[in-house]
C-alpha cells in the first residue's frame, strides 16, 4: 500500500506543478516576428485597444499580461503603449536588451 502512494505522488506531484504554472506563463517574445503589429487586436479601430479586444484578438492572451503591458494601468493600450510593445518585439529580435519604460519606470 505505502509503494502505490509513494509511486502515486510520483506521478501526481509533476503534473500538479505544470497545472499550477500554466497560469503563470508568459509568452515566448522570440517567437513574434520582428516587424510584429498589435493593432490588429483593435477592433473597433478607434486606436486603443481593450482588455476585452486583447483577450478575444488572439486565444493565448491573458488579462495578467494586459496588465503588465498597460504601463499606465488605465484599462487601454492606448497607441504610445502599442508603439512601446512593438518596439521591444524589434529589439528582442535585433539581439538588444530593451531599456527601462519610459511610461511606468518598470524595465519592459
Amino acid at each position: 500500500m505505502r509503494n502505490s502512494i509513494v509511486a502515486l505522488c510520483v506521478l501526481l506531484i509533476p503534473s500538479v506543478y505544470q497545472i499550477a504554472q500554466a497560469d503563470n506563463a508568459m509568452p515566448d517574445c522570440h517567437n513574434i516576428p520582428a516587424n510584429y503589429s498589435i493593432s490588429y487586436l483593435d477592433e473597433n479601430a478607434d486606436g486603443k485597444i481593450t482588455l476585452d479586444e486583447y483577450l478575444h484578438g488572439d486565444p493565448g492572451n491573458q488579462k495578467k499580461v494586459f496588465e503588465h503591458l498597460d504601463g499606465n494601468h488605465d484599462g487601454l493600450l492606448d497607441q504610445a503603449e502599442q508603439d512601446a510593445i512593438e518596439q521591444v518585439y524589434t529589439l528582442i529580435h535585433q539581439g538588444k536588451k530593451p531599456e527601462a519604460s519610459k511610461t511606468s519606470g518598470e524595465k519592459i
